[in-house]
């Protein structure tokens, strides 16, 4: 009796139980010939698909530009919006395509942070302009490429800024020329970057004018005829122009020498919240 027992409850125990694995859902694959700018993905699972467009969004995504201010007139130039693959849709995409479908990306536009009504809504804080008094051919290249090296930059609140970080050393690789400066006696020389100081001093003018702290700033050895005694900021290897925006919002710079190059403005201004 007893073994008949074991025998019924064996044979429940075998019914419950599965013969064989349950069948795993089968992970979709890209039909066969299916193609993306011009690359083969048929027959490939999600995973490996989903690799070759991270590859592809390197090679095909595009930045944004922000929109900025022109360095000779002072204008604004607009931005340039960017544009990124969506890889989650293209996927989708590749997936549900047809066997031998070419699939087009699915790329979203996107703006930068400054577009031209950022710029448009700006606060001037300060300005200042010096007037071109001395404009030999390389001072004025100087002067021109040196002004484009802090125009359009941005500081953030509670940031320091550094003039000889944003303009780098006055080198001739960098199409600096040789012009008049001040040598540490006082007297006068021709060396690469002769003009810069009058950038630098102009941007310490307006930063006095926005009220902003300087944290760094040096006399030129001579009184310079740009500015009046007292007002200027000369830059070298080991001196620096630096200060800080003291203010709650980022500020952008603007400088600009006009067509004519007779006189140099250089702009503080903060955006907007």
């Amino acid at each position: 009796m007893l073994w008949l027992l074991l025998a019924g409850s064996l044979a429940v125990n075998a019914g419950c139980g599965l013969n064989a694995p349950a069948p795993k859902p089968q992970a979709p694959l890209v039909a066969d010939q299916v193609t993306i700018e011009g690359q083969q993905v048929g027959g490939m699972s999600a995973e490996a698909a989903g690799k070759v467009l991270t590859t592809l969004a390197k090679a095909k995504d595009v930045p944004a530009v922000n929109a900025g201010f022109d360095a000779v007139s002072g204008e604004i130039f607009p931005e340039r919006p960017g544009q990124r693959l969506n890889v989650a849709d293209t996927l989708q995409a590749l997936l549900a395509a047809p066997a031998g479908s070419k699939v087009t990306p699915v790329y979203q536009p996107f703006l930068p942070d400054i577009t031209a009504a950022v710029l448009a809504n700006s606060q001037q804080l300060g300005t200042y302009t010096t007037p071109v008094l001395d404009k030999s051919a390389g001072r004025l290249v100087n002067l021109r490429l040196t002004g484009k090296l802090i125009n359009n930059q941005i500081i953030a609140a509670g940031e320091e800024f550094s003039f000889n970080a944003a303009t780098g050393e006055p080198t001739a690789e960098r199409g600096f020329q040789p012009a008049t400066v001040f040598a540490d006696n006082g007297r006068k020389e021709q060396s690469l970057g002769g003009g810069m100081c009058q950038v630098s001093s102009t941007l310490y003018n307006a930063v006095l004018a926005a009220k902003l702290k300087v944290t760094e700033r040096h006399p030129h050895s001579q009184l310079v005829n740009y500015v009046p005694p007292g007002k200027d900021a000369t830059t070298y290897t080991d001196k620096d122009f630096r200060f800080v925006n003291t203010t709650r919002r980022p500020i952008i710079i603007r400088a600009f020498v006009g067509t004519e190059a007779s006189r140099l403005t250089v702009d503080v201004l903060a955006l907007p919240d």
